[in-house]
Order: C-alpha cells, then structure tokens, then sequence
C-alpha cells in the first residue's frame, strides 16, 4: 500500500507544480519539437504559437533550463508544420519572417534546412482563386475611378479606389490617384465654402458698418477682397476706413494707433485672434504701413489658419470613425484622405486609413478560399549581445542605456514595454510598410541602475496575436560614476563656496576701507548699472524714432541728458530687421545761432569717422566759423549728402541718422530762419534718412505756439519722477552687501526725493558719506532726516 500511495502523492504535487513551469517558452518549444517528430502537425503549429506568445525573437544557443541552451528557430518550425498541413502561403510567410530576423544565418545546419523547405514551398502552385485577381480587381478600379473623376465626382471616384489600395497599397498609379483625389476634393469643398461665405460676409460687413464698428467691418470686408476683387467690397471698405480716421490731429492719430495697438496685444494674449484682427483695422486706416501691426496681422491670420484647420482635421476624423463604425469602409477612407491632404502625416488619419483598407481587404477576400493563417509578430532587438553563462546580456558602463528593435508583422503592432516587476514603462514607436509587411521600430530609454535591467517587449498585432521578448543589460558602474567622486567633488565645491564668500567678504571689507560710493549727484549716467526706472521710456523712444522725431520734455535735473545718453548705447547696439540706425548726440548748451550748424556738423563727423566709414578728412566747421568764416545749413545739407551715400554703402538696410540734441532750448533764442532753416532738413531734404531727439526745459511753453516753426513737429513725451519699486532699488542695489537698510529706509529716501533719480542719488551719496566717517554699516531712519543732500556738481543730473 505504501508505494501506490507515494506514486499517487508524486503525481498529485506535480500537477500542482505544473502550471509554473509548464507555460514557460521553452517547454512549448520542446513540446513542438516532439509534436514534429511525431507528424503532429497541427498540436506541433499550438505549441509554436504558445512559444512565440512568450520570446519572439530567435535565437542561437539560447538559454532554456539549468546549463541547458538550444537553438530557437520557431518560424523556421512553424513554416515546417504549415508546409506539412498544405498551406502553402502560411509556409512561405513563416519562412520569409525567419529570414528577416536574419538569427538562422548564424546556424548552419537551421540554414539549410530553411532553404530546403523554401524550395519545396516554391514547388507547390498558389491555389487558384475563387474570384477576381487583385490585377484584376486594381484594374477595374483604376478605371472606375477615372471615369468618376472625369464626371467631377470625387468622392464615388476615392470610393472607387478603394478596393485596389486594400488589396495592395504599393502600385504608384493608385497611391498617387488617391492623394490627388483628397487634394481635388478638399479644395472643391473649401471653394464651395468660400462662395457661401462671401455673401453672408458682406451683409455682416453692412450691418457692422451701419452700427458704427468700423474695424470689424473692415476686417470681413478685407477677408471677402482675398478671394477676389469686389467693387461693392471695395467701396465698403473705402467707407469704413474714413469712419475709422475722421478728424483727428497727429497727437490723436498716434494716441489711437498706439491704444488700438495695445489692445490687440491684449486680446492676441487672451486668445481672441478674429478681435486683435478687428482692432489692427484701426491701426492700417490710420498708418497703412505699421510694421508692428503687419507683423501682428501676420502672426494672427496664421492662427486663424490653424485654428480652422484643426477644425477641418478634427470634423474629418470625427466622420471617418462613424464610417468606420457604421462598416461603410469606402466612406470613411474619403474622409480620412482628406484629412491627410489637409495634415499630412496625421497618426490618426493613417490608422483610420490603414483600417478601412484592411475590412475593405477582408471583405473582398473573405470568399476568396484564402489561407486564414495569422502568424504572431516576430521581434528582432538590435543590441550588441553576448552569452555569458548561457544568457544573452549587453554589457555597458554607460548607465543611459537605449533598447532598439524591430517587430515584424502583416499589420502595424502595438507594442508594451514592461520592467523587471511587469510595470509598464514609456517607449516609442513607429510602422512603416515593407512590401507586404509592416516594420514597426520600437525604442526605450533607460536609466540603469548598477547590476542587470531586464525589459520585456509584448507586441501585439491587429487581430490579437502576441508575442513576447526579453531584453537583459548588465551595467558595469566605472569608478568615476560611483558616489565617491561625487562626495569628493561635492567637498571640493563646498571648500570653493566658502572661499569665496571669504573673497567676497574681503572685497568689501576692502571698499569699505577706500570709502567706496558708487552713487553721482551732477554727472549723467553712462553706467546702465545705476540707470534705473526709465525702460518702459526707452522702449517707447525705441518703438517711435522710426517714424518720428521726438521732444523729451521735464523739469531740470530730472534726467533728461542721461537718458539721451542711454537711448544712444541702445541705438549702437540695436539689431533691427530693417533699419539701421547712427546715434549722435549734440550737446547745444552755450552754443550760439551761427555756431549752430557747424556743431552738428562735427558731431557727425566724428561718428561716422569712429564707426570706421572712410569719410574723407575736412577741417573742423567749428575753427572755420570761429576763424571768421561761415557754415551754414547749405554746407551742412552739402556734407549729409555725401555722409549719407556712405552710410548707405556700408549697410543693406534702410539708415536712419538719428541726432540726440540736447539743451535744445538754446533754439528759443534764435532767429526763427534758424530753427525753419533746421526743420527743412527733418522735413523735405532727408525726411527718409533723418530724425531727431532733442531734450529740454521750456520747450513746451515756446513750441506749442502755432507761429513757431516747430509747432506740430514733435511727439511729445514728458520725462517724470521714476515709479517707487525701480526708485527704491535705485536705492537698495548699488550698496546690496555693503550697507544695510533699517525698515522703511528705502521708501523714506524715495519720498523725500519724490522719485526723483538726481535726488535720490545726491542723498545717498550723503547717507554713504556720513556711514563712511562714522564706520558703520546700517542707514538708519534717523540718518535719513538728518543728513542734508550733497550739494549740486553740474548743470544736469541723473
């Protein structure tokens, strides 16, 4: 009784023990074998695909069990069943895919037995088919089709065509038939669009018009003149743009265009792209040729384009789904071709398309006799492997590790990345056709940790069949790559931080020491590291001096010369698009009428003599008039002539001489054939090629007379006190880690300066004066109410 009860024991643990090992790949492929063997054809192609299910990819020498390896050729086997079961094509197909793994190269003996089932494969005839050949079917459908195109029906002659891509999508005359199809059928469904649309345009642009919105009228009134000229359009839009400009003095005019200019900023900005169009309309009626505004339309047409173009794509592919669905195969081809003519190379239009083609195929072979045998993907990996132990491992010391490889298969396969404990993980992707087969690249990257990685790879193809692949990477960590180096490094860096802060420490105790103060009270400011508040100012200036000369007005020392003195750096520096621009800054104090034209003169001179321009040498016009002679605005026009060809020599781009005359109330005083002599060269002789900033005092009060000859000339733009967060670090950043502030020092200092840059400079240059003398690093409030400012160094200030 004992042994039949151990034998029954035996057996029962194994049964329970079977599940895990006997669904293992390699237990398949063995059980395969012995099936072939035997003769059993179909249980032998079962167990194929079981094993295929769990490791696509052959192999020589491959690891199965303990120290045991075997060469895994499993389409090579499959293709033998399949020869054996009279399914001639199913053989072919599994032979081809071995070949293309391109692993039984490396098998001698699995080669020529290949080659011998390859030739005995060939020896058995195709069945011959119950229907129509696919040369058949292609030609009738060529046909078909170019008699619908001739008729104009587009969409009967892309349904037409549909039969002969599914059943072979590589004749050029079909592939380039549907493209051009899609192409057709589009551009007749946007013209017939267009046309519906022109009319309901104009009746909209009336009734705007009639409302009194002016720029939305003329924005649909410019779209219905794109598609053509329209003498009621036309005369509409005439109408609109005069609502649009009225009666309006320049100051006005530039007040609009800026305000509307800002406005479609706004709107662009909140995703209002047909609204920012409406207000650009004013800007065009007013300055046909704004670059700002044309730059803007431009961006915002573009992205009406797009946005309607996604909405063409996205209505396409919402059709060609419910054709899909609904089984009308032909229909939802059209409607996914042209979303591929609007976007081509949309992923999902291609997959809707290679669907459709797919039941289209299935449908007409359905009845055909053919062989209904699908062979699971088979994946190919292309890392530099090797066998260690009878395992197939890559070996690195790189821990960015790339896995790459291939799955081969009749339809495009989705593939799953999965890690050492089956969590998926995020790799690439692409198919691409290949005759007739689909190569779909895959790719993952990694960060490895120290040991061995392995990835598995399931591809699964268009009708559900599996396989799977694994992957293992052993990284090899060098030295440098351990924590080591790192902490070591970290330490060095640790010890460089410190020293530093000792240097940094040092240099201020050192500017300490000298009495360092970086604050000017008189000068102008030429470092841009103490120019504080006036960027939205310069940016106006920048944005402006295009077109138009401009009169920086303001109290004395409130910073006139200094930003003159900035806006000059900016304009060497500027790279614009479309100008170029030469600076030249003129300082007129104290010069006398018959002076005047002579030190512009040399102020020219010597620029254009620094920039390296090759002017030729002259005697300066100042020793002439000073010598008894006489410059007057005719030498000067002479000499610009002249100045100006060479500018524009030397640049492709349109010039701009740009004169930054300040102390221009010196032209209060003079003779007024003087100031209309100076403002006939602005004006007529080189109104492309010249502009002017000029800077001053009272210039408001004497300018805005209608009898002067400046009157009207300018854009006026007035120079204030900076705002408090700029004023405040005008303050706090020049001294940031040498001198600290009590709370409310700074904005005290900006209060009693009343934000103006010259006074807050002159107190605390005061402030850091007195904490020099008194060796103490903290400006107290008590400090700022009892320290006077320091007094006054030149005429203008910061």
């Amino acid at each position: 009784m004992v042994r039949p009860v151990a034998v029954l024991l035996l057996a029962f643990l194994l049964g329970l023990a079977a599940p895990a090992w006997a669904d293992l790949w390699y237990v398949h492929y063995e059980n395969a074998e012995r099936a072939l063997a035997a003769g059993e054809w179909r249980r032998a192609v079962e167990e194929l695909n079981q094993a295929l299910e769990r490791k696509a990819d052959s192999g020589r020498r491959v690891r199965s069990y303990g120290m045991k390896v075997v060469d895994y050729f499993p389409y090579l086997k499959l293709g033998i069943a399949y020869h054996h079961l009279g399914q001639a094509t199913a053989a072919r197909e599994a032979f081809d895919t071995e070949v293309r793994l391109g692993v039984v190269d490396q098998s001698p003996e699995a080669r020529r037995e290949l080659e011998r089932y390859q030739e005995l494969a060939k020896s058995i005839p195709p069945p011959e088919p119950d229907g129509p050949t696919p040369e058949e079917i292609t030609r009738e459908a060529l046909a078909a089709s170019r008699q619908f195109e001739t008729q104009g029906r587009l969409d009967d002659a892309m349904t037409a065509l549909a039969p002969a891509l599914a059943l072979d999508p590589q004749p050029v005359a079909a592939r380039e038939a549907m493209a051009r199809l899609g192409a057709a059928a589009l551009a007749e469904e946007e013209r017939a669009r267009r046309a519906a649309t022109l009319g309901r345009q104009l009746d909209d642009a009336r009734q705007r018009l009639a409302a009194g919105d002016a720029p939305a009228a003329a924005r649909l009134l410019r779209e219905v003149l794109l598609a053509g000229e329209n003498a009621e359009a036309r005369r509409l839009l005439d109408e609109a743009q005069a609502m649009i400009v009225a009666d309006s003095s320049a100051a006005e005019r530039r007040a609009r265009i800026d305000g509307a200019l800002t406005e479609a900023a706004q709107l662009e900005a909140s995703g209002q792209p047909a609204a920012a169009l409406d207000r650009l309309e004013t800007v065009f009626a007013l300055e046909a040729t704004n670059p700002a505004a044309r730059e803007q339309r431009t961006r915002l047409t573009a992205a009406l384009e797009a946005s309607a173009q996604q909405a063409r794509v996205t209505a396409g592919l919402t059709s060609a789904r419910d054709h899909l669905a609904a089984g009308r195969f032909e229909a939802a081809l059209s409607a996914a071709n042209r979303v591929l003519a609007v976007e081509r190379g949309q992923s999902e239009a291609l997959v809707l398309v290679r669907q459709a083609y797919s039941e289209i195929s299935r449908r007409l072979l359905a009845a055909g006799g053919s062989e209904a045998v699908n062979l699971p993907p088979a994946l190919r990996f292309g890392g530099p492997r090797q066998e260690i132990d009878g395992v197939l491992v890559e070996v690195t010391t790189n821990p960015e590790f790339r896995l790459t490889g291939v799955a081969i298969d009749r339809s495009p396969v989705d593939v799953r990345f999965l890690d050492d404990h089956g969590r998926p993980l995020v790799g690439t992707t692409s198919s691409q056709a290949v005759g007739d087969y689909f190569v779909t690249e895959l790719a993952l990257g990694r960060q490895l940790a120290a040991g061995d990685t392995t990835v598995t790879v399931i591809a699964t193809d268009a009708e559900g069949q599996s396989s799977r692949g694994e992957y293992t990477v052993r990284y090899r960590r060098p030295w440098f790559r351990s924590p080591w180096p790192w902490v070591v490094s970290g330490a060095a860096l640790a010890a460089g931080g410190v020293f530093l802060l000792l240097r940094r420490r040092r240099r201020r105790r050192h500017q300490f020491e000298r009495r360092f103060n970086p604050f000017i009270a008189g000068a102008p400011i030429f470092d841009e590291a103490l120019f504080y508040g006036r960027e939205p100012l310069l940016q106006r200036i920048l944005q402006t001096v295009h077109n138009n000369s401009l009169l920086l007005h303001g109290e004395r020392r409130i910073g006139k010369t200094s930003l003159l003195h900035q806006l000059e750096r900016r304009l060497q520096r500027l790279d614009d698009p479309e100008f170029t621009f030469v600076p030249v800054f003129v300082d007129l104090q104290g010069t006398p009428e018959e002076r005047l034209f002579a030190a512009l003169a040399d102020a020219i001179h010597d620029v254009l003599k620094a920039r390296g321009l090759g002017v030729p040498g002259r005697p300066s016009a100042l020793d002439i008039v000073q010598g008894g002679g006489v410059y007057s605005h005719h030498e000067l026009i002479r000499e610009l002539h002249g100045w100006l060809k060479s500018l524009r020599e030397a640049s492709p781009k349109r010039v701009k001489l740009v004169l930054l005359i300040d102390e221009v109330d010196e032209l209060n005083d003079y003779d007024s054939r003087v100031s209309q002599n100076l403002r006939s060269l602005f004006m007529k002789r080189f109104a492309e090629n010249l502009v002017a900033v000029v800077a001053g005092v009272r210039i408001r009060k004497e300018w805005e007379k209608e009898g002067s000859p400046w009157y009207n000339f300018f854009e006026e733009i007035a120079v204030d006190a900076i705002e408090p967060e700029p004023a405040r670090r005008l303050v706090v950043e020049p001294v940031r880690g040498l001198f600290r502030f009590a709370p409310g020092v700074p904005e005290r200092i900006v209060e009693l300066a009343g934000g103006r840059p010259f006074q807050i400079q002159r107190r605390c240059l005061a402030l850091v004066q007195r904490l020099h003398e008194e060796k103490r690093r903290t400006i107290t409030l008590e400090d700022v109410e009892t320290t006077a400012p320091t007094g006054v160094v030149s005429e203008d200030g910061a």
